[in-house]
């Protein structure tokens, strides 16, 4: 009987099968299906054009790089250019420079120029080894147009990657945008004097020069614009104790695989392992040499490990470390008597504190819930059975 059943479900399935094998044309795959690759991860755009040979992708990489790179010179030489003209204003000492534009005048730029110096003095310094600093302030109404200043309108942006080639390190600020977050902070000091939160990277060049070649390719990883994470703002929380953000929280609500997996990396550098810290500061190398390429969380996980032994070291140690000829992990090490994973460890634990994993059985709660649920069907089960005995 039970045979017969499926022969009657299973016999036309088997039936439409066959046909479908018999009638459709064999066909040569076309790689993954847009749909299942949207739902399985993978981008939808793999079968909307043919491969590409690693050698074109390579090639049109290094293009659009070089490209890139040509922009930004073209900009930072500008704006250096600039800073000799009649709408720039210097520091006494000529170090720092201002560039503005209108409706700004002359008091209000040389204003700007103290806030930026009172930052800049936030940063220690090694005599005899700084190089020049140049901000420039974009607020002409006439930038506010599409693709009237590619590659400027963005918050904050440095070209400490040019630093080398212009003679200075460059910094944009945009003045123009409407969106709030991406303006520039300004705090005040102890004394209430305004105090600009523009700086980043070019601080360091700014204080201590050049990095070395190893140094400085670490240091061009990441994003050129600033927002979210300032540089300056770190510094300050570094020298201070901080109320500690919790790891694993920070790691929810993200659902990009990069983002999720660079968070991890940072769970696991807290709980001490130090080879995750070394990859999560972008220290470690491939089995080819290469860096391992930056996120954004990298970046910070970057910019904290430097503001940190910036401010727990002296200015001669970290002089040492940012000039060194070796690769960054090497130089961490030399300049400061520890193995860079340790000082990276000891970077991220001064902001976050590490969260253990649910246990096999579960927090202390989530037992006393156990034990309570499992009461209430014992009493259920109970009043049930004396019920049914009384009925009987």
């Amino acid at each position: 009987m039970a045979v017969k059943r499926w022969l009657r479900i299973g016999g036309p399935v088997v039936a439409a099968l066959l046909v479908a094998i018999a009638l459709l044309p064999p066909r040569v795959p076309q790689g993954p299906s847009a749909s299942f690759g949207v739902l399985f991860g993978k981008g939808s755009w793999t079968s909307a054009r043919p491969e590409r040979s690693q050698y074109t992708t390579d090639v049109l990489s290094a293009r659009r790089t070089q490209r890139v790179q040509l922009v930004r010179a073209r900009i930072a030489d500008s704006i250096v250019a600039a800073a000799g003209g009649p709408r720039a204003v210097r520091s006494g000492g000529g170090r720092v420079a201002l560039v503005y534009e209108r409706p700004l005048t002359a008091d209000s730029a040389r204003a700007w120029l103290d806030a930026v110096e009172r930052e800049l003095a936030l940063y220690p310094e090694e005599r005899g080894h700084g190089m020049p600093l140049v901000v420039a302030l974009l607020s002409d109404p006439a930038r506010d147009k599409p693709k009237a200043t590619p590659g400027l309108l963005w918050g904050v942006r440095e070209f400490h990657d040019q630093a080398a080639s212009a003679g200075a390190c460059v910094v944009t600020v945009d003045l123009i945008s409407r969106q709030s977050w991406l303006r520039p902070v300004v705090a005040h000091d102890a004394a209430g004097n305004p105090v600009t939160h523009v700086l980043g990277a070019c601080a360091l060049y700014a204080r201590f020069g050049q990095p070395g070649p190893e140094v400085g390719r670490w240091m061009e990883g990441g994003y050129g614009f600033t927002w979210g994470e300032l540089m300056t703002v770190q510094l300050q929380e570094a020298r201070r104790r901080i109320l500690r953000a919790d790891m694993l929280s920070m790691s929810e609500g993200y659902p990009a695989s990069y983002y999720a997996a660079s968070r991890w990396l940072e769970v696991a550098c807290l709980e001490g392992e130090t080879a995750p810290c070394v990859r999560e500061a972008g220290l470690g190398r491939e089995s080819n040499g290469a860096d391992l390429s930056f996120s954004y969380t990298r970046a910070i996980t970057r910019n904290r490990l430097l503001v940190y032994v910036l401010a727990t070291g002296t200015a001669e140690q970290f002089g040492a470390f940012w000039r060194s000829p070796g690769s960054p992990a090497e130089a961490l090490h030399a300049s400061y008597g520890k193995p860079a994973g340790t000082l990276v460890l000891a970077a991220l634990r001064h902001w976050y504190t590490p969260v253990p994993g649910p246990s096999p059985w579960g927090g202390a709660r989530n037992a006393l819930d156990g034990l309570v649920w499992v009461g209430l069907g014992l009493a259920a089960a109970m009043a049930v059975g004396r019920h049914l005995k009384t009925a009987a």
